[in-house]
């Protein structure tokens, strides 16, 4: 799938851009609009109404798992930590009963607590790997995210656009609408 964000100066001309795409029936997997960061936004942009038919939601710049960093990395670990624990704690039993170390008892712990010990040392090592894992971040779509915060921050409306995979974006419609920049930010 291609994603893209356009910019617009302001809430009307997206609204306008919406209803095109709408008018033109483009399947499209997803769209949401961006307000801008920064709190001077004009009561007449505030006061604008998107239809509810254009199933669109209305988010903030910092809400958005695509434009948040930090965001994306929170889900990446938690999604590696529902696998790399329990992984992590068979392979530290299996490890412990292989090997037959006595590693834990001649710390002092009960003999019979040494697989056991092992296994909960894998699980502290998966959710270690987990965070550690989530960290990777391409620096290119960071570059992208960096200019669009500043466009945000200047006061410019965005619309994540989601194409399917098997479509182009809608060029005809973006150039008759009143687009400041389009700006894709990866194809999968």
């Amino acid at each position: 799938m291609s994603t893209c964000v356009i910019v617009f100066k302001g809430k009307q001309p997206a609204k306008e851009f919406l209803l095109k795409l709408r008018e033109a029936q483009t399947p499209i997997r997803s769209c949401d609009l961006i307000e801008p960061l920064n709190k001077k936004i004009s009561t007449e942009d505030m006061n604008l109404e998107i239809p509810e038919a254009l199933f669109i939601s209305q988010l903030n710049f910092n809400n958005v798992k695509l434009l948040n960093p930090t965001l994306a990395r929170n889900e990446r670990q938690k999604t590696l930590a529902a696998w790399l624990i329990p992984f992590g704690f068979i392979t530290g039993l299996s490890f412990s009963q292989m090997t037959d170390l006595k590693t834990f008892a001649d710390m002092g712990f009960p003999n019979q607590f040494e697989k056991l010990l092992g296994g909960l040392v894998g699980m502290l090592s998966g959710w270690l790997g987990s965070f550690f894992s989530a960290g990777n971040i391409n620096q290119d779509i960071d570059d992208d995210i960096r200019a669009l915060r500043k466009k945000s921050e200047q006061g410019f409306w965005l619309i994540i656009l989601e194409m399917p995979i098997e479509l182009e974006l809608p060029w005809a419609i973006i150039k008759e609408t009143n687009c400041l920049e389009v700006i894709t930010i990866g194809q999968q």
